[in-house]
């Protein structure tokens, strides 16, 4: 199957690469705005030891926001399946660049499915989104696909509108569009931009004697789940050849944690002792206090279940991020 990815160097595309190719079968053809060995950057190479370029057919600096490049690329590859991982995933980035993120998310998802119709193409189209769409649960309860769609942000604006796209063309058109409504995850090479990865940043810098034994953290009151990137990956492959065109998936655990007791697992991990400081400026707005999902949907279609539990999760998260540490100081 010729298979091909956009986002390819960033955390969930190198994973997803390493799983397609310990699967075997798969073309791997990739794009991303950054070369695979870019630093890690926002949107750029996670780290975890991760390295794409060996498994892949090809590679290309491709962005997603030029159409005509987007369809160029597709329309040349001819290929079975479209992974469509390519986005500014960041919320609280997309609160300071809105317009961007609205460019890079909605607008490439619809370059994206444009290309694919215009040629005519029968490939399966996995169009990776978010929960954030949902905007925030029922405490105790778990989100289904049919809940209703409110973004709080602007990331989880961008991401309604790829998932709405997705549903149209699918519906109109007749594209093999599927999409996924992915729910927080984690693992070996995230960047410290998000929570959980920051956290096992800043543990790993204070056990090398740097960040003067403060952690700082944002709202630790709000429930989420994290499923592992490498479970993640594997429900999208899954997906590409099991899921129904034109519907939707949650892509989750089905189990919640406070952000508090995420952390204290991640302390107890690294066996670091800090100070935990609130910070203001890591307090987002208008976060959701309860994301939990329902995956029964994903398991009836595919038989996926998640493997690993979340201290399997989070000792990978806080290894790699200790490791990573120690190359760059030498402690």
């Amino acid at each position: 199957m010729r298979v091909l990815i956009t986002g390819v160097a960033g955390f969930a595309g190198q994973h997803l690469v390493r799983d397609l190719a310990a699967q075997g079968g798969f073309e791997m053809h990739g794009v991303d705005h950054a070369p695979l060995s870019a630093p890690e950057t926002s949107g750029s190479p996670g780290t975890g030891g991760i390295d794409p370029g060996p498994a892949l057919a090809s590679f290309q600096p491709l962005d997603v926001t030029d159409a005509a490049a987007f369809a160029s690329w597709i329309r040349a590859r001819e290929p079975d399946a479209v992974i469509h991982l390519a986005a500014q995933a960041s919320g609280a980035a997309s609160l300071t660049e809105p317009a961007q993120t609205y460019r890079i998310n909605a607008l490439g998802a619809l370059h994206l499915l444009e290309a694919v119709r215009s040629i005519g193409s029968k490939a399966v189209v996995l169009i990776v989104g978010s929960a954030d769409i949902y905007g925030s649960g029922t405490p105790g309860g778990k989100i289904r696909e049919d809940a209703p769609i409110r973004p709080r942000n602007p990331y989880a604006l961008s991401k309604a509108a790829q998932d709405a796209l997705a549903e149209v063309y699918a519906g109109t058109y007749g594209l093999r569009a599927i999409r996924t409504r992915t729910f927080s995850h984690t693992g070996p090479g995230q960047s410290p931009r998000f929570a959980l990865a920051s956290f096992a940043e800043q543990l790993a810098r204070i056990d090398a004697g740097e960040g003067g034994g403060t952690l700082h953290v944002g709202n630790l009151d709000t429930v989420r789940e994290y499923g592992d990137v490498r479970d993640v990956v594997r429900a999208y492959r899954m997906l590409v050849g099991l899921g129904v065109p034109g519907e939707a998936y949650n892509v989750a655990t089905g189990t919640g944690y406070g952000m508090r007791t995420l952390l204290d697992r991640l302390i107890a991990i690294s066996g670091v002792r800090a100070e935990v400081q609130t910070d203001p400026k890591r307090v987002r707005a208008q976060d959701g206090d309860h994301l939990v999902g329902d995956p029964s949907k994903l398991e009836a279609a595919t038989g996926w279940k998640s493997q690993r539990s979340i201290d399997e999760t989070l000792e990978a998260l806080y290894r790699d991020a200790r490791d990573r540490v120690r190359r760059e100081t030498g402690r």
